[in-house]
């Protein structure tokens, strides 16, 4: 196991509380300029102990050997859908779908971060829009695929059929879908 620096401990400790940091929340919380943020960030990545993000780092998804927290599924990295509770708990799920059923347990979550349909990066759940019952069902039935920009959703749903909704509507539509 690698060791790291006591700087390096604070920016995971930092990460662990909000998720996903920039370099700026680094030099804010540890008092260091902006090109020691971003060394310090590149040694975690090279280590393997986070991922890069637009604009600063997160804490890789956890591979679970149990699968999807909702179905069971494997967890595809270009689906997942990540939730960080409170209490510090990293949950996953194999895609949004999944995530939206999860999310009518009380956990309470502090982020939710999912990965981008198109793209693979991951993203802000709650900033995302989500093509909900397109001809592509990579995972769950019916399928809830996210995008980071509305334009990409919408181009999507023209050619695949489906509907665009942003977090909210999307996941109250996934939960009502899902009734018993």
């Amino acid at each position: 196991m690698t060791s790291i620096s006591p700087r390096q401990q604070k920016i995971m400790q930092v990460l662990a509380e909000s998720g996903a940091v920039d370099a700026e929340k680094i030099q804010q919380a540890l008092g260091i300029s902006q090109a020691t943020a971003y060394r310090e960030m590149q040694a975690l990545k090279r280590q393997g102990l986070v991922e890069k993000v637009p604009g600063g780092i997160c804490l890789p998804p956890t591979r679970s050997p149990e699968g999807c927290l909702q179905c069971g599924k494997e967890n595809n990295p270009r689906l997942v859908f990540t939730i960080h509770t409170q209490s510090g708990i990293r949950l996953q799920t194999c895609c949004a779908h999944c995530g939206f059923l999860s999310l009518k347990q009380p956990l309470h979550p502090e982020s939710i971060m999912t990965a981008d349909f198109l793209y693979g990066t991951m993203l802000n759940a709650t900033q995302a829009w989500y093509v909900l019952h397109s001809r592509v069902a990579p995972c769950c039935a019916p399928s809830a695929l996210a995008f980071g920009k509305e334009e990409d959703a919408l181009s999507f749903a023209q050619a695949f059929g489906g509907q665009v909704y942003p977090y909210a509507q999307a996941q109250a539509q996934t939960q009502k879908m899902m009734l018993p």
